[in-house]
């Protein structure tokens, strides 16, 4: 079961750093957090940079990216500031 980190506001919305969850693909877990937690990150995981093992899945198969049972998936939601 993949291993998901969370970063920045998105630790004080589930209260935790890390947590694992079901899914075949990075969309299937994202469906599995949204579901998790009441659609609360719902906002967040629309426009988050997605890693799957430290890679952006927007240079592998974006939400289709397939994950093995050992995969790190890290959401980092935008930061603002200047």
């Amino acid at each position: 079961m993949p291993v998901v980190k969370f970063y920045a506001s998105l630790r004080q919305v589930t209260g935790v750093k890390e947590a694992r969850f079901d899914g075949r693909t990075v969309k299937e877990v994202l469906d599995t957090v949204s579901a998790a937690y009441d659609g609360k990150l719902d906002r967040y995981l629309k426009i988050s940079t997605v890693l799957v093992n430290g890679r952006n899945i927007a240079h592998l198969r974006g939400r289709r990216t397939r994950l093995e049972p050992d995969d790190e998936v890290s959401i980092f939601p935008p930061m603002g500031g200047g």
